[in-house]
């Protein structure tokens, strides 16, 4: 039998992924070419100007991989708060400057996607998570999807993707997650959290401690709580965008389980990021 952790949420190919964050990049240039710069989400501490400057870092730090192996990498969360900030103050410039410059990024970004498609969990990610080929463009999907959302709700701007864009980003996290569990977590915290979501494998969540584990699951794995909801909708709550009352508005269904409760509390364990 295949080793759970072995098994991604759901399967995919270098092909697909390149027409899917293709596309949502056009959609995302065109989206801050013509929305306010100075427009501020909400319970955001980036404008609309900001959120475009972090999302060409995300992609230099893309091309410094491909170049060098290496970027500038934060250790924990509130490092990674600190890094981006610093990298937007230094890329800051007119919007039409940094659409532009995201535009040509691309190609040697795709190159380096090209090259790394087949690797296993070998790219050290931000605060010392590993991760696999895959996952390298699924997080490059997800930083044009959500902080593309981000803007177009703040501008009531159109901002429709398949559910299956974000089930892919949804994939990417369940490699990424663990390394933002909280430090400060009592000894004897303990929850395990299974999910489903449409054309992905069911997963779990295990929080033990300040550890967190993310994998299929099991036959004889036996969750506090069981959730079904649309991929869109488990991200922005794994990402923290939303919180469970938004959610259960947008899908989210607790649908079995031995303590239900404990589905409410699991976002709180982990580190926004």
């Amino acid at each position: 039998m295949d080793d759970p952790r072995d098994l991604a949420l759901l399967d995919t190919s270098r092909d697909e992924l390149r027409r899917r964050i293709s596309a949502a990049l056009q959609q995302f240039d065109h989206l801050i070419r013509t929305a306010d710069p100075k427009a501020r989400p909400r319970g955001s501490d980036w404008t609309v100007q900001q959120i475009t400057a972090h999302v060409l870092t995300v992609g230099h730090r893309y091309r410094d991989m491909g170049r060098t192996g290496n970027y500038h990498r934060g250790n924990t969360p509130g490092e990674v708060i600190a890094i981006n900030q610093a990298d937007i103050e230094a890329a800051l410039a007119p919007i039409p400057e940094l659409a532009d410059q995201l535009r040509m990024l691309q190609p040697e970004i795709d190159r380096f996607f090209d090259a790394t498609t087949d690797d296993g969990r070998i790219h050290r990610f931000h605060c010392d998570a590993f991760v696999d080929g895959i996952t390298l463009q699924t997080n490059w999907l997800g930083e044009v999807l959500l902080h593309g959302s981000d803007i177009a709700r703040t501008v009531k701007a159109p901002w429709e993707f398949p559910e299956r864009d974000w089930a892919l980003v949804l994939r990417g996290g369940m490699q990424i997650g663990p390394a933002y569990i909280r430090a400060d977590l009592p000894a004897d915290t303990h929850a395990v959290v299974a999910f489903t979501t449409a054309g992905a494998r069911p997963y779990l969540a295990e929080v033990q401690g300040n550890t967190a584990e993310f994998r299929a699951v099991q036959p004889d794995d036996r969750p506090d709580a069981v959730l079904r909801a649309p991929a869109s909708t488990l991200n922005e709550l794994f990402y923290q965008r939303i919180g469970p009352i938004t959610a259960a508005r947008r899908g989210l269904r607790i649908v079995g389980g031995r303590r239900p409760w404990v589905a409410m509390k699991l976002m709180h364990y982990f580190a926004p990021a």
